[in-house]
């Protein structure tokens, strides 16, 4: 590429590219530096509506260049070129919360509760001024080389004191992030930039963000009319969450109440999510074994009465697995320090640790729970009372190759709605993560047995010694909420032998 800007910036290569244009890598040949360079291009659109979006562009970031925070990207100079902006910033070597996520899969509550904090306070320092930000989303939010978390792209902020910048009634930004008061067209406030901060949040902590649709049409319906899915694995991060997604600006967490929340968590003084913890992968990541295939699935799906009701009746056949709480260690004895080493996740009340030497693992189970083995599968079913879920862990070997956990389930999902196996199936979501430091990836999905709509989850993934689990999760979707307590302890104390 051997193009200037403003015969001063020399466009090197694409580093992104979004709706609203390309960022480019570039160097200020003036001060002799390595810049980043945004070609901003509006389409569809007739050439006074172009230049009524070009100056508004242009006076945004001007505004945004006021901006003299360490978490904010520094604006460094606008220049219009070719009928269109081009917006010169500081160039951080970086990658994005959403390019992290969906490598590594949810962060820990810990990591979640920093990223939080640098955001919000880029966030507050923007308000301090008058600019708000208005597309606070994963992709925006930088996780630097040098350690900093750093928020970009105020490109489409505006300015509260400047009513021309809104004139136009353009809604921009992204609808999964965006609060529902904008998409009912009323004007941003700070208080939306923090409904935004609570998705990406949540993102960052699920895998997922809280209102993801197969559509435009539909997310946007989804924002306006649904409440969040409560969150899974954000532990104590949840009533912060929860509390800046409210829809109602008025009854939303504050920055004060988040900050301090935020804080504590980041700090340790807050109770940690339990057990379940992710670590970086190399980049060049290395491909998995092949998981099992699809015979559990399939199993499920062919018994005589449909998934939940065969399971609960199947899973009597045999014995139940003899279980004994798992003996503690001398108090004399030394602990070793491994890289890989996990504390001990503490157990709700009633809970105990129990030994399968079939599968090679160990969980705990409520009290009266039992695990009761199937009569010719390499599986175990979980159940007891108190809950209507039940939990399979099986261990079956592989009969085919896949490149990684989510080619795997999507090929099981392909066999079973090619051989009409579920009734009412509907897909959530097959999303990659990162499960006891290793590669996994979760199939959840909604299916219908005798006029029931049961709700599965199942989570599956290799050992560091190549064995493979699927930690299959169904309850009844009634009761989903409520019995996700069950399944996060399970997932946080099951530990391979």
């Amino acid at each position: 590429m051997d193009r200037q800007v403003g015969r001063r910036y020399r466009l090197i290569e694409p580093l992104g590219e979004g709706g609203m244009g390309i960022v480019w890598r570039a160097h200020d040949e003036l001060l002799d530096r390595p810049v980043a360079v945004k070609e901003v291009r509006y389409t569809g659109v007739g050439e006074a509506k172009r230049a009524e979006l070009n100056a508004r562009t242009i006076r945004e970031a001007r505004a945004a260049g006021r901006l003299d925070h360490p978490g904010v990207v520094v604006v460094h100079d606008v220049v219009e070129e070719d009928g269109r902006p081009w917006i010169v910033m500081q160039l951080v070597p970086s990658r994005s919360l959403a390019e992290v996520v969906r490598s590594d899969g949810p962060l820990p509550v810990g990591h979640v509760a920093h990223i939080g904090l640098q955001v919000l306070g880029a966030l507050r320092a923007a308000h301090a001024t008058g600019v708000l930000h208005r597309d606070v989303k994963p992709e925006n939010v930088l996780l630097a080389d040098d350690g900093r978390v750093v928020l970009t792209d105020f490109g489409i902020a505006t300015l509260e004191a400047d009513a021309g910048l809104t004139a136009t009634g353009n809604l921009v930004g992204t609808p999964a992030y965006m609060p529902p008061e904008r998409l009912n067209g009323l004007p941003a406030t700070p208080a939306s930039d923090l409904w935004s901060l609570g998705a990406t949040l949540y993102a960052a902590a699920e895998g997922v963000p809280p209102f993801r649709r197969d559509s435009w049409a539909a997310t946007v319906a989804a924002v306006l009319r649904d409440a969040p899915e409560p969150p899974r694995l954000a532990g104590p991060l949840a009533p912060v969450i929860m509390g800046l997604l409210k829809g109602d600006p008025a009854t939303r967490m504050g920055a004060d109440e988040v900050q301090a929340r935020l804080t504590a968590l980041r700090s340790g003084t807050a109770p940690q999510r339990l057990g379940e913890a992710t670590v970086d992968l190399p980049a060049p990541r290395r491909r998995p074994a092949a998981l099992w295939a699809v015979p559990l699935v399939l199993l499920l799906a062919a018994g005589a009465g449909g998934g939940y009701w065969w399971v609960s009746s199947q899973s009597a056949a045999g014995a139940p697995v003899t279980a004994s709480p798992t003996p503690a260690p001398p108090t004399s004895a030394p602990a070793t320090p491994t890289r890989t080493a996990k504390p001990t996740p503490s157990l709700p009340a009633g809970w105990r640790t129990v030994k399968n030497a079939a599968g090679g693992f160990s969980i705990a189970l409520p009290a009266g729970w039992t695990i009761k083995p199937h009569a010719t599968r390499a599986s175990v079913t979980l159940s007891g009372p108190g809950a209507q879920g039940v939990l399979i862990v099986e261990w079956t070997e592989p009969e085919a190759d896949y490149a990684d956990e989510v080619e795997h389930w999507t090929d099981v999902e392909r066999q079973i709605l090619a051989k009409n196996q579920f009734t009412g199936y509907r897909r959530i979501g097959i999303r990659p993560l990162t499960y006891l430091g290793r590669p996994a990836a979760d199939w959840e999905f909604i299916r219908s047995v005798q006029g029931r709509q049961l709700h599965v989850v199942n989570r599956g993934f290799r050992t560091r010694d190549g064995r493979p689990f699927a930690l299959y999760w169904e309850a009844p979707q009634s009761t989903w909420n409520a019995e996700l307590r069950y399944l996060r302890t399970f997932r946080q104390s099951f530990r391979p032998s």
